[in-house]
């Protein structure tokens, strides 16, 4: 097989799967506004900035004027850590969120929220819509 039938091959794959096996999830996602998919949920969820290296964090009641500002931390191309950003007090660290991303479709996500806190909590998978 020569070289530019191979490429013509990976270009077919990527048009056949989904966006994350070929931009990378990471990319997929900076820039992007994800609201969970539930319903009567209009702005909770989590946004991106554009240089992939913050984020926000929105509730549905109050903060979506108000979001908590976050720094996020990309372990691998599928896996992220949000950080707050603002110290509430001298002697908490900083509240985190690790996320995985499950899937990736060209109108939303699911991400799992790997579970940090205190006690015995299973991983939750979380759908998103982007906005």
């Amino acid at each position: 097989e020569s070289n530019q039938m191979k490429k013509l091959i990976f270009a077919g794959l990527c048009l056949s799967l989904s966006t994350l096996a070929c931009a990378g999830a990471k990319e997929s996602l900076v820039g992007k506004r994800l609201v969970l998919d539930l319903p009567d949920v209009e702005c909770a969820g989590l946004s991106f900035s554009k240089n992939g290296k913050d984020a926000a964090m929105y509730a549905e009641m109050g903060q979506c004027q108000d979001p908590l500002p976050l720094r996020v931390k990309w372990l691998d191309d599928k896996t992220f850590i949000l950080i707050e950003k603002v110290r509430t007090n001298n002697i908490s660290p900083p509240r985190t969120y690790l996320y995985r991303v499950k899937s990736y479709q060209k109108n939303g996500v699911e991400l799992t929220d790997i579970s940090t806190g205190w006690g015995d909590h299973k991983d939750t998978t979380i759908s998103y819509y982007f906005k």
